[in-house]
């Protein structure tokens, strides 16, 4: 997505990101991770997150979600725990601290903040994909 800020600055869209994270999480996202052109919103209590009715697995699905990935050969432990200490003390803490059950979502908005296109995560690997988000950002102008 950060690779990506000029051509969302070019079609004059406002990126935002919230994240089931607390402030403290989101900080030493960004000191391993580097800094983003926007701005990421700690969610820990997950209110904008039923509020927009983003979709959440409970403990055992994510668990059989990412046990049949790695039973199946199209993931690997190494595809799911960072390799490097930093990255990887930080993945615990995540899974330890917030709800990483919780599923994403995609929103464009008109200025007054009517929904223009929305896509709703239903596993962690459905995420919109970011020319998707662009084409529909051009789109819905």
């Amino acid at each position: 997505m950060r690779k990506s800020y000029e051509e969302f600055e070019a079609r004059s869209v406002k990126v935002v990101i919230v994240s089931p994270a607390d402030r403290e999480q989101i900080e030493k996202f960004l000191e391993i991770h580097g800094p983003f052109p926007f701005n990421i919103y700690g969610d820990p209590k997950l209110n904008v997150y039923r509020e927009m009715g983003n979709h959440r697995f409970t403990t055992l699905k994510s668990l059989a979600y990412v046990g049949a990935g790695i039973l199946s050969g199209k993931a690997k432990i190494s595809d799911i725990i960072p390799k490097e200490e930093k990255k990887r003390d930080l993945f615990f803490s995540a899974v330890k601290n917030q709800d990483v059950n919780v599923q994403g979502s995609s929103w464009l908005f008109d200025r007054e903040g009517e929904i223009l296109w929305k896509h709703m995560d239903d596993s962690p690997k459905d995420h919109a994909r970011v020319r998707e988000i662009l084409k529909q950002a051009s789109e819905n102008k």
